[in-house]
């Protein structure tokens, strides 16, 4: 395998990460997308920064995981090769501005699951290894779903707009998109050249 585990880059990507979602989750609480019933800083609570942070590391181990286990049924040579930090901005700024843009949107919850979903599925027509993404993609979304709902159901966290297990239909796209980030997040931060 041409290709090593950088795993100090799995502590970086999930840091670099964190502080991204944490920035437009603060957009969700300004654009009142989501609320917390004990705000710290910004209205948001304590727990929301080590949450991603936790949540991204965990996004990366199984990164690692699922694609080893996918791998003699997949092409993901590509998917698990070192990568460049351009892809990695472009992706990540893609995922920001859909991000955002669900805090914006939040008040036509309709139009933002046909943007969200149609904008992936367009960008999943021109990328490479689709298969490997469109899996990805879809646990992404499962997981981020369940988890969050979870935190609903515990009342750390109210959506403004739910639509199943206390989370809006929308938020799954924003996860989907993440899917891209967190690929190009592997390929500059952890997969390195032997």
């Amino acid at each position: 395998m041409p290709y090593s585990i950088n795993k100090t880059g799995i502590f970086a990507l999930a840091l670099l990460a964190a502080i991204v979602a944490t920035l437009c989750d603060a957009n969700h609480v300004f654009t009142q997308t989501l609320s917390y019933p004990h705000p710290l800083l910004f209205q948001q609570a304590w727990w929301v920064f080590p949450a991603f942070f936790i949540a991204f590391l965990f996004m990366a181990i199984n990164y690692l995981y699922v694609s080893r286990i996918l791998n003699q049924k997949l092409d993901i040579k590509l998917s698990t090769a070192h990568g460049s930090w351009r892809s990695l901005f472009e992706d990540l700024t893609a995922f920001s501005c859909a991000y955002l843009l669900s805090g914006f949107g939040n008040f036509h919850p309709v139009l933002l699951c046909f943007i969200l979903y149609l904008t992936f599925i367009i960008r999943l027509s021109f990328t490479y290894e689709r298969a490997w993404l469109c899996i990805l993609a879809i646990l992404l979304a499962i997981g981020g779903m369940f988890f969050e709902g979870l935190l609903a159901e515990f009342g750390l966290v109210k959506y403004r707009h739910a639509d199943i297990f206390n989370v809006p239909y929308w938020l799954g796209g924003v996860y989907m998109h993440g899917a891209f980030a967190l690929r190009s997040g592997m390929r500059a931060l952890v997969y390195k050249s032997a």
